[in-house]
């Protein structure tokens, strides 16, 4: 909220202004704008600028850049939160990098002027030893982005504390602090709201254990419980 507040005052006294990658909650704030454009389009995080004039001509890649990441996973294997962490274990902050695709490599979309301090400070992640290079747009639009894997839950009602439960291993109590204490979002929001229904699609952001969205019930059990299928982050 602080870092909005600070985008937003130098809309005062400059033509345009350029954000840093915004999540969800932070690009509901500034949709109000009407001359504006996020970018890049197919990411969840993204950058924005905002013009008193237009956007027409702004060229967005002259503002990111894609990291490449290569390593050979015969010495491990390297996930989305140890990718993450390994920039900011650099003393990068989370707002200056977007999304994080795995595929056969892994890309790492980045502020355009950390883009040297990153290739050659980044060499490795966790005890993994990595390559790093900068990326093509053309070969990360070629991607299929998808990094959730199926999985079945069954609960016995679908208010977020019984998701947040099944989904963290937690108590019921213990689940009800974690939302009350800001540790979940709803589509991007943060929801203090244990009672909250969740319904299909929702987008579950939880602190620590990564997403989370129903995408049906299969059926209900003997018991009236629900077995529901989901897909979560691996």
């Amino acid at each position: 909220m602080t870092y909005i507040n600070d985008f937003l005052k130098n809309l005062d006294n400059k033509e345009i202004v350029v954000s840093k990658f915004l999540g969800l909650e932070e690009q509901v704030q500034l949709n109000k704008f009407k001359n504006k454009c996020f970018f890049p389009k197919s990411c969840e995080r993204k950058r924005v600028v905002i013009s008193k004039t237009n956007v027409e001509d702004f060229v967005i890649f002259d503002y990111i850049s894609i990291i490449k990441i290569s390593y050979n996973k015969k010495f491990g294997q390297i996930n989305h939160k140890d990718v993450l962490g390994a920039i900011i274990g650099l003393g990068i902050k989370r707002e200056c990098i977007g999304d994080i695709i795995l595929d056969d490599f892994i890309y790492v979309y980045v502020l355009k002027e950390m883009e040297n301090f990153i290739l050659n400070n980044l060499i490795n992640i966790g005890r993994v030893n990595v390559n790093v290079s900068i990326a093509d747009l053309n070969e990360v639009e070629n991607i299929n982005v998808n990094n959730y894997i199926e999985d079945t839950f069954i609960v016995s009602s679908y208010r977020l504390d019984v998701i947040i439960s099944e989904r963290c291993c937690l108590s019921r109590e213990k689940a009800k602090q974690f939302i009350i204490l800001k540790n979940v979002k709803i589509n991007g929001v943060i929801n203090v709201n244990p009672d909250y229904i969740v319904k299909f699609d929702d987008l579950i952001s939880i602190h620590r254990f990564g997403r989370l969205i129903i995408k049906e019930e299969v059926k209900k059990t003997k018991k009236d419980k629900y077995i529901l299928k989901v897909l979560r982050t691996k």
